[in-house]
């Protein structure tokens, strides 16, 4: 028996286990799985209930609803759809009371794989055909032989690997699961008690094998899946708190101090007084420059919530106390944005300077020289900030903007280019709270949710494509008054993949719709130079309207710009079309954002009557995930087992007060131990990707 292998490990080599000879092995090892350990961790999608298969006969009954039945193939054919133009596969399953058909879609290869004749378990959802009969489509399917042990009972379904046949995979890891029944439990048991967590082989077991299918099981809220869940979440929080401590084990040497002659100084600077979220956010900045920790913050707001003066206060303080500061932003656009911002309150007092990758050899050098000296106190840039030349006399202050921009190894660069510098990230893109605690674990969390007085409630729109030219004029009456408006295109060429309206194509059309309009445009494509000149003459109103890309997408500040018009809308994010329309509404003037779209409607009504941009993240997330919220760049610091930051969210801030819990209680030696051992139970967490 499998169980009485004398030296099996969860690092054991799944060619030792019993029954698993060396092509199978190689397939395994070929999708990762080349350990015990791992086939332990390979987790079912779902279950197949085969104590309780539906007749047939029955099946109107359960119309829309996943079924399972079982039966044999009286025919199986593969068939060009001419309409369609896809191929085909049908077959049909009679178990005795009646008949139904099955049908896939662009499979036909299945046809070399069911056979009239064939007994197959079928798990899918009937549905009404055209005419009126039921069917199948594009089922899950395994054949059937009517007498196998799995008859009668809860039957796990696996990833396809290879081509290993799922019952033959099943009996493979019924053996793992067999194999270790007493596996060594990485987490403390005084961390499970408080967790209220029950052991790991006892979770694995019912995972793999589970005993009842009730609501709680299918809802992902068994202990089994409680005692996962929470494992991966603490050892994801733990993990990026351990990482934390160990670059904060060199304390600050500076010493920051916050005097009533600074207070003053920056009460003359401020064109406004601070909203009360403003001033929280300030004082938990201001405690963290005190510390003598190096602060790691993030600092998430709105459009237009002011999180920009708050990260120029803080920089004032440093800048006060005799250090530098560095604000790296994502594009020469933003960067323009910030350094005008800058000189505009702190030119006066503060020498400020500018980084980017335009920039001419000999600035370069000036910028260099000014940095190594001291000379320049703060610097706004690109990535042009984190290149080996550039370096700090004393980099005090370290500020990210637009956060989800760069990777966690750029903001590491920067903090390497002083002495325990304290870094302040800030992000305009809504982010759920849980979502922030996911991907950015090893920050502090400050939120700015109240926006400045005055701030213009933007009248949002939904209108389909026959409406554009009632919206144009509209626009032009607008423009008339003194308006200047952005008109936004999905892509800049013709694309023959994509039927949408290019840029290209949109400048023409405005242009020769406004003849006596000054219209420009604006994408990502152009010149630096040739950018900045755009937006300047936008901002001077020598341009009354901007044609662009989403190349405006963040940091434009235009206070006389009312009016944001989106055409393709289906074809941009919930978050995306906040910050558009976070583009108007800066002003006196009522504001207004309009999209034009004939698809996706109910998700862009939705997006319309929508202001916060939190409750839009929220909906944002749900409808489409963590990976596509932030994009490729993030995805893969979320792919948790079971884990879902949407569904647990609950249990993800109690896995983080637990890991901050166990960093103090262990300190960092053994709570990093601690992490290693967790993470070598879960060779495919979220922080081994």
């Amino acid at each position: 028996m499998v169980q009485n292998h004398p030296v099996l490990t969860p690092d054991t080599d799944v060619s030792s286990i019993k029954g698993i000879g060396k092509a199978r092995a190689e397939t395994l090892v070929e999708a990762g799985l080349g350990t015990l350990r791992d086939l332990l961790w390979l987790f079912p999608f779902r279950y197949e209930d085969r104590r309780h298969p539906i007749r047939i006969a029955d099946l109107g009954k359960y119309v829309e609803t996943p079924v399972l039945i079982r039966g044999r193939v009286i025919s199986a054919a593969a068939r060009v759809s001419p309409r369609k133009r896809m191929r085909i596969f049908e077959a049909v399953v009679e178990d005795g009371s009646g008949g139904v058909k099955l049908v896939w879609f662009n499979q036909a290869y299945l046809a070399d794989q069911i056979k009239r004749g064939d007994r197959l378990a079928i798990f899918g959802v009937p549905k009404s055909s055209s005419y009126a009969h039921l069917q199948i489509e594009s089922p899950d399917w395994e054949k059937f032989e009517g007498d196998e042990d799995e008859e009668g009972a809860i039957v796990p379904i696996y990833p396809k690997v290879g081509n290993i046949p799922p019952k033959a995979l099943r009996k493979i890891i019924a053996s793992a699961v067999e194999s270790l029944p007493q596996l060594e439990d990485p987490m403390p048991a005084a961390i499970r008690k408080r967790l209220g967590v029950i052991g790991l082989s006892e979770a694995l077991r019912d995972i793999h094998e589970p005993a009842v299918l009730d609501d709680a099981f299918l809802r992902y809220r068994a202990p089994a899946h409680r005692r996962i869940i929470l494992q991966e979440f603490f050892t994801f929080q733990l993990a990026v708190r351990v990482r934390r401590a160990t670059e904060e084990v060199k304390k600050k040497t500076r010493t920051i101090s916050i005097e009533e002659d600074l207070r003053e100084e920056v009460r003359k600077v401020l064109p406004f007084s601070l909203t009360g979220a403003q001033k929280r956010v300030l004082r938990e900045v201001a405690d963290d420059l005190r510390d003598s920790r190096p602060m790691y913050r993030l600092l998430q707001g709105d459009v237009g919530s002011g999180k920009t003066i708050v990260a120029l206060i803080a920089a004032m303080i440093m800048i006060r106390n005799g250090h530098q500061v560095a604000l790296l932003a994502p594009t020469e656009i933003l960067v323009e944005q910030h350094f005008q911002r800058t000189l505009q309150l702190l030119g006066k007092t503060v020498v400020v300077a500018k980084a980017t990758g335009s920039a001419s050899a000999g600035e370069r050098r000036t910028l260099a020289a000014g940095l190594r000296s001291g000379y320049i106190q703060l610097v706004v840039g690109t990535h042009a900030i984190l290149e080996e030349h550039i370096s700090f006399k004393s980099l005090g202050l370290a500020i990210v903007d637009e956060q989800h921009r760069f990777g966690v190894e750029q903001r590491q660069k920067l903090f390497a280019k002083g002495d325990t510098p304290d870094i302040l990230v800030m992000t305009a893109t809504p982010i759920p709270r849980s979502l922030a605690l996911a991907i950015y674990g090893d920050l502090e969390l400050s939120v700015i949710d109240e926006l400045p007085p005055g701030r213009q409630r933007i009248r949002t729109e939904l209108r389909e494509s026959i409406a554009l030219d009632r919206v144009l004029r509209f626009m032009d009456d607008e423009l008339s008054r003194g308006a200047q408006a952005y008109v936004v295109y999905p892509i800049i060429e013709e694309s023959e993949k994509l039927n949408l309206r290019p840029l290209s194509h949109g400048f023409a059309v405005m242009q020769e719709r406004f003849p006596s309009r000054r219209v420009a445009m604006l994408h990502g494509r152009m010149s630096s130079a040739e950018k900045e000149e755009t937006m300047d003459r936008f901002k001077r109103g020598e341009i009354d309207l901007l044609v662009s890309t989403t190349v405006i997408e963040v940091g434009i500040d235009v206070p006389n710009a009312s009016i944001m018009l989106i055409l393709d809308a289906d074809r941009f994010g919930l978050s995306q079309l906040h910050q558009l329309r976070g583009r108007v509404g800066r002003g006196e003037r009522k504001s207004y954002c309009i999209l034009i779209s004939d698809t996706d409607k109910e998700r862009l009504h939705l997006f319309a009557e929508t202001e916060s941009g939190f409750d839009l993240a929220d909906v944002d997330l749900r409808l489409r995930g963590p990976g596509d919220l932030l994009g490729t760049r993030q995805s893969g610091a979320l792919r948790f087992r079971f884990a879902n930051i949407v569904r647990d969210h609950d249990l993800l801030e109690r896995a983080r007060d637990e890991a901050i819990a166990v960093m103090s209680e262990l300190g960092l030696e053994k709570a990093d131990a601690l992490a290693r051992t967790l993470l070598g139970m879960e060779p495919a967490s979220a922080l081994r990707d």
